[in-house]
C-alpha cells in the first residue's frame, strides 16, 4: 500500500472512530485527503467506508432502545450504564452518551458515504483518470456508489426510527435533517428538520437508483471464505422493504421482499442449520454480514449473561494447585415476564410443540448455544422454578486452601443468542469461549417477518398465515397455526414471532412505535428473584415502579432527544422532547 493510499484509509478509519456526532460538521484535526487516483485507491476508500457501518449496526448500539421496552429486567451487575433507559429517567437521557453514540455512529456512516461519493464523481470528471480503467473497473465503480447510496438510506432510516414518531404521512410530522452531499461547513445543508415523507422518499429514492448498479448478489465464493461481504442489489431491496414497512405501505412491502426472497432460503428445521446463523456464518440465511477478523471489526457478545470465571483447584493427591475456568453466570439483564410467555406452550399450537423451536435448543448442559432461550436445570437445584442463580458450595481442604464451586447447581433462564464464532475466538488454546462475532446487516428471517406484517395489517390473514408457518417450519415447528384467522389474531402472531426471531437484534422499540403499542413492562411477579455469585447476592433491578410500567408510545420518550451538541451547534434543529 502506498503512502498515499494508506493516508486515505486511516482518515476514514479516524472518522468513523470519533464519537462527534454533528451531522455535517467534519471534526477538529482531520485533514481533507486529496482526490482519488486510480481504480486501487477508489477499493481502499470503499473498504474504509465501511468501518463506520461495523460499529453502527452492532446489536451493542442497536440494543438499547430493547433495553427501554418491554423485553428485560436490568439487574444490579449492570452497574448502571442501563439504568437511564430503563427507568425512562428523563433527566439522564436528554444528554446520554449512549445516545450520542448512537446518533454519532449513523451520522457517520452518512458523512462517510457523502466522502466517497463526492472522490468518486471527482475521480470520474477527470477524463484523464476514468480513461484509465477498464470496463469492468467502470461498472464495478457504479456499483461501489451504488453500496454508498445504500448505506447512506441505511443510516437515516435507522436515525428516523429512534429521532422521529410514528410515521403519520398526512401530518407532515418532523423527521430528521437531510445531508446528501459532504458538506462540512453545512453551507449548502438545510439545518431543519425534514418531514418524515421527505426524509423517506430520499432513502427510497437513493435505494431506487442504487438497485441498478449493484451486483445481483454477493460473491458467492468470498462468502464462503469469509472475507469481506459488501452491499449487494438484494440488500438494497432488504432496506427499502423496512423502510415501506414503517411507512405502512404494504403493497409494497410485499412487492420489494417478493424481489429477494426467495433468493435465499430458509434453513432445513434442523439445529444444525440453525447454529450457522450465528456460529459458522455459512448459511444461507444470511443476506450480508461485515467483514470481521479476531483482530478487526469483530464484535462482543451482547445477551449471552454468562462469563468466565477462573479459580483455583487444590489437588491433594498430587499437591497441586491448577486454574480451571467455569462459566457461571452474572447476567445484566434478565428476561422480562412477556419474553417469559412467549415461550410457554400455550403461545403456541399445542402441548409440548414448543420443545421443538430452535431458537430454544439446548444442549447437554442445559444450555442454549445457538437459540435465544433456556430454562433448564443444571444439577439438582434446591429451587428449579422462577429462579436465576448460583449456589457455590465453599469447601476447605487440608491444606486450607479454598476449592471454590466444586459444586454448582444452576437453573437458568436467559437469552443467549450470540454465543460466538469460532473463527473469530481471540483465546483458541486456554479453552475460554469468546463471543466475538461478526455484525449481519440483514437476514432472510427478517424478510419473512415483514412480508408477514404487511400481509396481516392490510387484512390479509391467510396470507401472513402461510408466510409465518414457512418460518416456523426452519425453526422445527412444523404443525399449522391454529385460531389465526382473524386479522387480529394473526396481527398478535405475527407480532410474537417477530420478538421471538429479532431477538437481541435491537428492533423492540422501533417495533413497539410502529404498531402504536405501548411499552407495557409486567416485572413485579420477579422482582424477589436473585442472583449469587461469589462475590455476594445481585438482585433484579428496582427503583420505584420502573419494574411494572406501562408508557404511552405518544410519549415524548418513546423516541429519543438530539445530543445537546447538535442542538447547541444547530439552533434551527428543532427538539423531540418540548
Amino acid at each position: 500500500m502506498n503512502l498515499h493510499i494508506k493516508n486515505i484509509v486511516l482518515a476514514l478509519f479516524a472518522l468513523a472512530a470519533l464519537s462527534a456526532c454533528q451531522v455535517g460538521f467534519v471534526p477538529e484535526g482531520v485533514k481533507e485527503q486529496k482526490p482519488l487516483e486510480n481504480f486501487q485507491e477508489v477499493v481502499w476508500l470503499r473498504d474504509a467506508m465501511y468501518t463506520a457501518v461495523r460499529g453502527a449496526e452492532s446489536p451493542g448500539n442497536l440494543f438499547l432502545g430493547d433495553m427501554q421496552a418491554d423485553l428485560y429486567q436490568l439487574t444490579s451487575s449492570d452497574n448502571g450504564s442501563l439504568a437511564p433507559f430503563f427507568e425512562w429517567n428523563h433527566g439522564q437521557l436528554v444528554d446520554n452518551s449512549a445516545i450520542a453514540g448512537y446518533f454519532g455512529a449513523f451520522a457517520t456512516v452518512i458523512k462517510d458515504a457523502n466522502y466517497f461519493v463526492m472522490r468518486v464523481n471527482e475521480f470520474k470528471a477527470d477524463s484523464v483518470k476514468y480513461k484509465q480503467l477498464s470496463t469492468e473497473e467502470r461498472t464495478k465503480l457504479e456499483g461501489y456508489v451504488g453500496e454508498a447510496r445504500t448505506l447512506r438510506a441505511l443510516a437515516n432510516y435507522r436515525l428516523m426510527c429512534r429521532f422521529s414518531k410514528r410515521y403519520d404521512a398526512n401530518a407532515n410530522l418532523p423527521g430528521i435533517i437531510i445531508v446528501k452531499e459532504y458538506d462540512p461547513l453545512l453551507v449548502k445543508t438545510n439545518k431543519k428538520r425534514a418531514t418524515q415523507k421527505e426524509v423517506y422518499d430520499y432513502c427510497l429514492d437513493e435505494l431506487k437508483a442504487a438497485v441498478k448498479v449493484l451486483p445481483d448478489k454477493d460473491d458467492v465464493e468470498l462468502k464462503q471464505q469469509g472475507i469481506p461481504c459488501y452491499i449487494h442489489r438484494d440488500y438494497a431491496y432488504a432496506v427499502m422493504s423496512r423502510i415501506y414497512l414503517e411507512m405502512h405501505e404494504y403493497d409494497k412491502a410485499i412487492e420489494t421482499v417478493d424481489e429477494f426472497i426467495n433468493n435465499y432460503p430458509l434453513g432445513s428445521g434442523s439445529l444444525e442449520d440453525f447454529k450457522k446463523i450465528w456460529i459458522d456464518e455459512s448459511s444461507d440465511e444470511i443476506m450480508v454480514k461485515t467483514f470481521a477478523t479476531t483482530k478487526v471489526g469483530a464484535v462482543g457478545g451482547i445477551l449471552h449473561g454468562l462469563f468466565f470465571q477462573a479459580y483455583d483447584d487444590y489437588d491433594q493427591d498430587k499437591g497441586e494447585v491448577k486454574t480451571v475456568l467455569q462459566e457461571i453466570t452474572l447476567p445484566s439483564w434478565y428476561p422480562n415476564q412477556y419474553l417469559l410467555d412467549l415461550y410457554d406452550a400455550a403461545n403456541y399450537v399445542s402441548g409440548d410443540d414448543y420443545k421443538n423451536d430452535l431458537r430454544m435448543a439446548i444442549n447437554d448442559k442445559g444450555i442454549t448455544t445457538y437459540g435465544s432461550w433456556f430454562e433448564e436445570p443444571w444439577g439438582d437445584s434446591p429451587n428449579k422454578k422462577n429462579v436465576l442463580v448460583i449456589y457455590p458450595k465453599q469447601k476447605k481442604n487440608k491444606a486450607k486452601r479454598p476449592q471454590a464451586y466444586t459444586d454448582l447447581y444452576l437453573t437458568m433462564r436467559f437469552v443467549s443468542k450470540f454465543r460466538g464464532n469460532p473463527r473469530l475466538d481471540r483465546n483458541p488454546d486456554n479453552n475460554q469461549f469468546s463471543y466475538a462475532h461478526s455484525t449481519h446487516l440483514f437476514d432472510i428471517a427478517e424478510a419473512y417477518l415483514i412480508k408477514a406484517e404487511a400481509q396481516a395489517w392490510k387484512g390479509d390473514a391467510a396470507g401472513a398465515k402461510e408466510t409465518i408457518e414457512e418460518l416456523r417450519a426452519a425453526r422445527g415447528l412444523t404443525e399449522p397455526l391454529i385460531n389465526a384467522d382473524s386479522q387480529d389474531a394473526m396481527k398478535q402472531i405475527v407480532k410474537d414471532e417477530r420478538t421471538r426471531e429479532m431477538i437481541g437484534m435491537g428492533t423492540r422499540m422501533t417495533d413497539l412505535k410502529r404498531w402504536g403499542d405501548p411499552m407495557s413492562r409486567k416485572g413485579k411477579g420477579i422482582q424477589k428473584l436473585l442472583m449469587s455469585d461469589p462475590y455476594g447476592p445481585r438482585e433484579i433491578y428496582s427503583i420505584g415502579d420502573v419494574l411494572d410500567m406501562e408508557v404511552s408510545p405518544n410519549e415524548d420518550m418513546f423516541i429519543w432527544e438530539f445530543p445537546v451538541q447538535d442542538r447547541t451547534t444547530n439552533p434551527d434543529l428543532e427538539p423531540n422532547w418540548k
